[in-house]
């Protein structure tokens, strides 16, 4: 038994090779029985030969520089708009602030203009009522000179009448007469009159004769040579008066 073994693969082996083999040679040979070369056709087809045509190249679009220029320069322009926009943001504040600044100077200036024409008026105003009151003082001193002038040529007037006035018996004490003198500039008498009685007739001409006694009074002249425009005011017409107060009763 262990004898057979052997032979029997031997055996299957070659059974097996043999169905292989009949199996390939015999495929091939149908595969080669059965293809059958196939008709050719030719088919013919005209074919129209067309000179050949050399394309020219186009030339690139002509560039227009001055546009492109422009382009350029319109590109700059808005780039520099655009960077500065930021850039007058920043400084608007500034200009506000400026203006502002500005503004208060203005005002300021304004201001100390109208305080120092304020001042000014002040000044002039002062200045007026010191000039009007130092007019008005001189005025006074003038008015009070000449009044002490005229005073002291009524005082003289009186004085040389008196000294060759005669009361008449009858005159008494506390009787009044007021004479109204007319001079010339050289201190001659013109006229005189009586403009208030005393009630004593004899009295009132006593004091007539006395004032053409004395006729010319020196005073009158020299104060119409010094003072003209005085003298026309108030010693040409002078009116005095004449008291009774020294009789023995």
């Amino acid at each position: 038994m262990r004898g057979s073994y052997p032979l029997a693969i031997a055996v299957s082996l070659c059974l097996h090779g043999a169905l292989i083999a009949l199996l390939v040679y015999g495929w091939e040979a149908t595969s080669k029985r059965e293809l059958k070369p196939m008709p050719q056709v030719v088919q013919a087809k005209l074919v129209t030969l067309e000179p050949k045509v050399t394309k020219k190249k186009t030339p690139p679009p002509k560039v227009d520089l001055e546009q492109k220029r422009r382009q350029r320069e319109l590109d700059r322009q808005r780039r520099a708009q655009e960077v500065k926009k930021p850039r007058a943001v920043e400084k608007k504040p500034e200009r506000d602030e400026a203006k502002k600044t500005e503004d208060e100077l203005k005002k300021q200036e304004d201001q100390a203009r109208a305080e120092k024409e304020r001042q000014e008026q002040l000044d002039r105003e002062r200045q007026s009522a010191f000039e009007e009151a130092l007019e008005e003082e001189e005025e006074l001193l003038d008015a009070s000179e000449d009044t002490q002038a005229v005073m002291s040529v009524a005082q003289a007037i009186r004085t040389r009448i008196e000294s060759v006035w005669s009361r008449p018996p009858s005159a008494r004490n506390g009787m009044l007469t007021v004479a109204q003198i007319n001079f010339v500039p050289t201190g001659r008498v013109v006229a005189a009159n009586i403009v208030e009685g005393s009630g004593n007739a004899a009295l009132d001409r006593s004091v007539l004769t006395a004032i053409r006694k004395v006729e010319v009074f020196p005073e009158v002249a020299e104060l119409a040579r010094r003072e003209p425009a005085l003298f026309e005011r108030e010693v040409r017409t002078t009116l005095l008066n004449f008291r009774v107060e020294d009789l023995r009763q």
